[in-house]
């Protein structure tokens, strides 16, 4: 789980900010050729980027949330020797794919979760930075960390829903062995459930996700300002 997140959170958040110069310049250029002016949009950009990085993100995250999915639902899969072991084992009994079978609920998962975490977070953090300028109140060391910390908690509820059902299927894909995919699972869930059956479980991420997602966009904040980009939303 540490070394999948690692890696994940560098993947999706150095994509992000790497795309979005980039990506605006496209648009730029499009809404010129095209003469279609909609394509200028900055929203537009956003997704974009936010679509890309939970693409990237959900390849690289897949083989360990696999192995964490399966080494929670069987406890004695590693047989006690540690991920690595269990790793391997996977592979030998399932092949690589194995790794990957869960790839298209991994992406119903992290791409609306990548999304809507990142573009919340930019847009939250701007409306609330205007809002401040607008009441003529200081920008100090106090408010440059309040306003990220209530974007990042905002983004962070918002992200929990759009990502649940993603990561239901996710859970069921990964905690089972077989040819099942991840549509005659949700089939499975949807007969016999509702669509209710994709948010069981909804409450205690909230508070797991919340708190991860929280703690990862106010980081990535002041990480941002350390290396000279400017705050989330300030500009």
């Amino acid at each position: 789980t540490t070394w999948g997140n690692l890696f994940e959170g560098a993947v999706k958040f150095g994509i992000y900010e790497v795309l979005k110069p980039a990506v605006r310049q496209i648009l730029v250029w499009l809404a010129t050729a095209t003469s279609i002016a909609s394509l200028n949009n900055k929203v537009l950009g956003f997704l974009i980027c936010g679509g890309v990085s939970g693409v990237a993100a959900s390849l690289m995250l897949c083989p360990m949330e696999a192995l964490r999915i399966r080494l929670v639902s069987e406890p004695d899969f590693d047989r006690g020797e540690g991920w690595v072991h269990g790793f391997l084992r996977m592979v030998k009994y399932e092949g690589v794919g194995g790794l990957w079978k869960g790839i298209n609920a991994m992406m119903l998962k992290q791409v609306p979760y990548t999304v809507t975490k990142n573009v919340s977070f930019d847009f939250i953090t701007t409306a609330l930075y205007l809002a401040v300028k607008g009441w003529n109140m200081t920008i100090d060391a106090n408010m440059k960390l309040l306003i990220p910390l209530v974007s990042a908690f905002a983004a962070s509820v918002l992200s929990t829903v759009t990502s649940q059902p993603g990561d239901m299927l996710l859970s069921a894909v990964n905690a089972h062995e077989g040819d099942q995919t991840v549509w005659d699972f949700s089939r499975d869930i949807r007969e016999k459930e509702g669509l209710k059956g994709y948010f069981r479980g909804m409450r205690a991420r909230f508070l797991h996700v919340g708190l991860i997602v929280t703690a990862q966009l106010l980081i990535y904040d002041i990480v941002k300002r350390l290396v000279g980009i400017a705050a989330t939303g300030s500009t």
